[in-house]
């Protein structure tokens, strides 16, 4: 059931079955002559209640600053109340006061004959229902229909061709007719704070509001995707350069039969880098990223990487002291390149008082001649 389109100041609907809508008989005229009818009459009623209530509100302002408390419920002045401030208005001095004075009783009487004319207007209608919580139009509907003595089933069918409304809200008259086989529903304001028209324009400009924020955050989302899928790229691009590199220096180590011991000690060996993360990160020896591992920057020379862990021994390991690196203990261990795996290239363990931190190597062949970044964290 779709949500209703307003119809002027109220919301106007009828379901008409077919052979009605392609007759041109006199029942199909006097049909269509009476949902004209209902049309007109509750747009008329809806207008001049309208009309009544901003007078009422205006009145109500006037008699405000004019100090005048009406005697009955509302805001119509009592007869002895109407007389008075005729008086006054003749015998007031201050011509802004007297004009106060006269158009409070000019719209009294525009308040008398606007409710005239809305009580011939309801006289001429049905009874309406009162919406309250949580009640269904369509519900509405079909208990009218059976009241009129049809079954559940044809009324149900009848409640469905009307373009129903999906809401209602408490207080909101809805209007019931049933006309030879036509249903006509009407729904108008009532003691509602809002009508149908603007309640529909209010939801309608909520849903594109919700809208545009779902596509500004989409939007948002996916620029930080394409920001990941970059940095993602530029980070596997540095890691296969460097196994690039690594594959063509072992090589290298294959095919020279003459190189010195020292040489090969330096091919077979760890050649790594402790250090403060931050200071690392300020000096551009590695990167930190946001959203991925750290990783080697541009200043990550390898003339820095002046120390060398031979990995031919048996559970070759790095002992990171606190004090040698001006801190009182040691809280985290980056090893970097992120590529590099915990507890599948290297183990990280830490003394009990965390003063040290050792680094002990499990694949050996993975870090041969390779270089490692042992980033400190206090």
């Amino acid at each position: 059931m779709s949500m209703l389109r307003s119809l002027t100041l109220g919301a106007m609907l009828a379901a008409v079955p077919l052979a009605l809508t392609i007759g041109c008989d006199k029942k199909t005229e006097t049909e269509t002559a009476e949902a004209r009818d209902l049309t007109q009459k509750v747009t008329e009623a809806e207008k001049a209640e309208t009309q009544a209530r901003g007078t009422a509100k205006a009145q109500k302002e006037a008699l405000a600053k004019a100090g005048v408390q009406p005697e009955t419920a509302g805001v119509q002045l009592s007869e002895a109340q109407r007389s008075l401030l005729e008086a006054r208005v003749k015998a007031e001095k201050n011509n802004g006061t007297a004009a106060l004075l006269q158009e409070i009783l000019d719209r009294d009487k525009q308040i008398a004959d606007l409710d005239a004319k809305v009580a011939k207007l309801r006289s001429e209608l049905p009874r309406p229902v009162i919406a309250k919580e949580n009640d269904s139009h369509f519900a509405l509907a079909v208990r009218y229909l059976k009241g009129r003595g049809l079954s559940e089933e044809k009324a149900k069918l009848a409640a469905a061709r009307a373009n129903l409304l999906e809401t209602l809200q408490p207080g909101w008259q809805i209007y019931h007719q049933y006309v030879g086989g036509t249903y006509i529903t009407a729904v108008t304001q009532g003691k509602a704070d809002v009508g149908p028209t603007e309640y529909l324009t209010n939801q309608r400009v909520a849903l594109q509001k919700e809208r545009d924020d779902s596509m500004q955050s989409a939007q948002r989302l996916a620029t930080q995707v394409e920001g990941l899928v970059a940095e993602r790229t530029k980070v596997q691009e540095d890691v296969d350069a460097l196994r690039t590199e690594k594959t063509t220096l072992l090589s290298q180590v294959n095919e020279l039969s003459t190189l010195s011991q020292a040489q090969k000690l330096k091919l077979n060996a760890m050649h790594y880098l402790i250090g403060k993360r931050k200071d690392l990160e300020n000096d551009g020896t590695i990167v930190v990223p946001v959203f991925a591992k750290d990783r080697m920057g541009p200043k990550a020379l390898t003339a820095k990487f002046d120390k060398d862990l031979a990995l031919d021994g048996p559970n070759p390991e790095v002992v990171i002291q606190a004090a040698d690196l001006g801190l009182n203990k040691i809280s985290k261990v980056n090893v970097i390149p992120g590529s590099l795996e915990k507890g599948k290239h290297y183990s990280l363990t830490f003394s009990e008082d965390h003063k040290n931190a050792t680094v002990r190597i499990l694949d050996a062949d993975r870090l041969r001649n390779d270089r490692v970044v042992l980033a400190v964290t206090d």
